[in-house]
């Protein structure tokens, strides 16, 4: 007599562990969706953004950045225009800019730290549930009287299927969370460049 293990079988035997891996999957897969839309609208244009600004400040024109400012919809803009028309010490406009990147930073980054969690965790869960699926197969082996090896195999094949999961969920979750780090690392360097420059720029100007 042969087994058959149908998928229904399988998350039958996964229990409440695979359950909660395919709702943390589709919940994670929302948070990437998400982040990614927020970061391609938050970062759209970015490097013409900053060419430009840099056109107008090598023109000496600064009333045409205020303008590009305010016709740029990114994230970038608030810290530009922080630079250009705050404080008018010199130490003082840096640190304006520098928290308004911080402030878009933080917008970039919002849910990231879940997203982390997600990929550290999700591993553990699937083990965790291969382990109690091994278990109950050796549980069920024990009590089938003149049954062969083919039951523990196939418990534990069906067990696998946590850890497996688990995996699934977490190298997405792993991706997204280097790849949204990394560009937000990135906004934040060049805003730093940027705002350092247009400090520059206005400084020149007023000695002039």
């Amino acid at each position: 007599m042969g087994f058959h293990v149908g998928v229904r079988d399988i998350l039958a035997s996964g229990g409440p562990t695979l359950a909660f891996l395919i709702v943390l999957s589709i919940y994670s897969l929302a948070v990437i969706w998400e982040r990614w839309r927020f970061h391609r609208r938050g970062l759209a244009e970015l490097p013409g953004f900053v060419q430009k600004i840099r056109q107008i400040l090598a023109s000496g024109n600064l009333g045409e950045a205020v303008a590009a400012c305010r016709a740029h919809k990114g994230l970038a803009s608030p810290v530009v225009m922080a630079a250009l028309v705050g404080p008018t010490n010199r130490e003082d406009r840096k640190h304006s800019a520098q928290r308004a990147a911080e402030r878009a930073a933080g917008q970039l980054q919002r849910r990231l730290t879940l997203l982390g969690t997600i990929a550290s965790t999700a591993p553990f869960i699937g083990l965790f549930g291969t382990v109690v699926g091994v278990m109950r197969a050796f549980r069920d082996l024990a009590g089938a009287a003149g049954a062969g090896p083919g039951v523990v195999a196939i418990g534990i094949s069906e067990a696998l299927v946590c850890t497996a999961t688990g995996l699934l969920v977490a190298i997405p979750a792993v991706w997204a969370y280097n790849y949204f780090s990394a560009q937000t690392s990135g906004f934040l360097e060049e805003m730093g460049w940027l705002s350092e420059e247009v400090v520059e720029a206005l400084s020149e100007k007023a000695h002039h």
